[in-house]
């Protein structure tokens, strides 16, 4: 409930203007049906603008059906979240014939580092197009572009510098009387002075008159006399039940002999169409220094994988060998390297090589807002961190004797692992612990942001990623359900069938290992 909503609503309403305010998903009565969770929907090819713009679509529908309202003469305005969804729905539906974006226009690349909403993030939208070119859509239609002079989020000069841009498009199409910016001294909301200008704006492009309308708050509605949910039912579909239908439809369906067949062409659909494609690049790196631990050598390395992309790592050693595990753990090199299991391999002659894979330990950054980031760009995270456990084997395979190479992955680490493993034949095989299991959830995920790239699941689910390790060693111990609880054996061995009769049709069945929590034994 936003009180500048309702005293909007009312003054429109109080001038001759039907009203309709829509409660979003996720806000207002709709609460329950969530919009963090937003972040699930591109693996299963949805975005959360685009359930937004549905429902926005859908409520021109109802407006047009009305007698009291004429299709013809249609405006929408919103603020923050809101603006956004003006501006799209604007955009894409030429049904709205005046637009007010709030506290909503910027450019993306201002973007990076001040966050924005999973409601903001189409996957690749960067690639061909900015916020000025999706407001230029608009064009020639009516567009007034508010924005705050104090607001610290979306700032004025981003808002400036956007709608310089999108007035040059109005000023090529000889409708440069149809674009206008006006700067509010407030900071991010709708204040009464932003609503003055937006009345303005309808009145002038609606009524054909240039009217200032009056606002009296004195008689308000109270929120009780505004809550319809009890007409309806409240527990309709989220979008955890959104995204499981989604899956379920999108999600590929593989015979033994089909996957044998296309496993190259999904590896490449995988790099491609889901991960975003890799640089084509060569491996570089900076000795930065050894420290001796008695017959322990430790070597500090700063890979670079892409340009002015560093990858901080430790090689630790006892003697020369042929035998290396990279290890990768969400909480970074170090907590991989004090790991118990890590030190046994120390011990049966493994050189442990512990990274900090993009986002974690030296190279710590938000893991929402790196995902969020990832997907705008179009290179989404997961894609990333795979990318530098490729060109970890790379460095490997340029600066040591090793012949065989393996990944010890903990929780998204093994999945990182998992997929770089799955795409390179070079390595020899992977050990997990509590890696997630499936995308595929009807109510919901506790799992990390970061492993929900898009379109996922028109190739493949975990279980398929795992039969492309096929047949080198796969050892899946643990694995978590998607919500993060670990599964036991029985159920564990379940989730991965297909995995384990895929391995049988080559003849590999000792060279996989799937154990449930129940099953550990951590004496050895």
């Amino acid at each position: 409930f936003q009180n500048e909503v309702l005293i909007s609503a009312v003054t429109l309403a109080r001038h001759g203007f039907a009203v309709l305010a829509i409660d979003m998903v996720g806000y207002g009565e709709r609460k329950n049906q969530g919009h963090k969770e937003g972040v699930w929907l591109p693996a299963a090819g949805l975005t959360l603008q685009g359930v937004l713009l549905w429902d926005n679509m859908c409520a021109l529908d109802y407006l047009s059906s009305r007698d009291e309202v004429d299709p013809k003469r249609i405006g929408v305005t919103g603020s923050s979240g809101g603006g956004n969804q003006t501006m799209y729905l604007a955009a894409v539906d030429e049904r709205v014939s005046v637009a007010v974006p709030v506290v909503s226009v910027e450019v993306f690349e201002d973007q990076v580092v001040s966050s924005r909403c999973y409601c903001e993030v189409i996957p690749g939208l960067a690639k061909f197009a900015n916020v000025p070119d999706i407001l230029s859509l608009i064009a020639p239609r009516p567009l007034l572009i508010i924005n705050g002079v104090y607001d610290k989020g979306f700032t004025i000069l981003r808002a400036r510098k956007a709608f310089l841009k999108v007035k040059k498009i109005y000023e090529e199409m000889g409708a440069s009387d149809k674009i206008a910016f006006y700067q509010a001294f407030t900071g991010h909301g709708y204040y009464g002075e932003m609503r003055k200008a937006m009345y303005k704006w309808f009145s002038k492009w609606l009524k054909g008159v240039e009217e200032e309308f009056e606002e009296d708050i004195s008689r308000l509605p109270s929120e009780e006399d505004l809550l319809i949910s009890s007409h309806f039912k409240t527990n309709t579909s989220g979008i955890a039940q959104i995204y499981y239908r989604k899956a379920i439809a999108r999600k590929k369906k593989y015979s033994v002999e089909e996957l044998d067949k296309l496993k190259e062409h999904i590896k490449q659909r995988l790099i491609e169409k889901v991960f975003g494609g890799f640089p084509n690049t060569q491996v570089s790196w900076r000795n930065l220094g050894l420290i001796s631990y008695g017959n322990i050598v430790v070597r500090k390395v700063l890979i670079e994988p892409e340009l002015d992309i560093f990858i901080p790592a430790l090689m630790v050693k006892k003697e020369r060998t042929e035998k290396a595990c990279i290890i990768l753990h969400p909480e970074g090199k170090n907590y991989g390297l004090r790991w118990g299991i890590s030190l046994g391999l120390l011990e049966k002659g493994y050189t442990l090589v512990s990274i900090d894979y993009r986002g974690v330990g030296e190279t710590y950054y938000n893991s929402e807002l790196a995902t969020k980031n990832s997907l705008l760009v179009g290179r989404h995270i997961l894609g990333m961190r795979v990318f530098d456990v490729l060109k970890t084997l790379e460095y490997l395979e340029n600066t040591t004797n090793v012949k065989n190479v393996e990944i010890l992955g903990v929780g998204e680490g093994g999945l990182i692992g998992l997929f770089a493993v799955a795409l390179n034949k070079k390595f020899n095989g992977l050990t997990s612990y509590y890696m997630p299991s499936t995308l595929l959830s009807s109510n919901g995920f506790k799992y990390p942001p970061t492993i929900f790239p898009p379109n996922i699941l028109d190739y493949v689910d975990i279980p398929e990623v795992a039969s492309l390790v096929a047949p080198r060693k796969l050892e899946i111990l643990a694995p978590v359900d998607p919500h993060n609880n670990p599964l036991n054996g029985k159920d564990a061995r379940k989730v991965f069938e297909f995995t384990v009769k895929y391995y049988n049709s080559l003849d590999a069945s000792s060279k996989i290992t799937i154990k449930g929590i129940n099953e550990l034994d951590y004496s050895s």
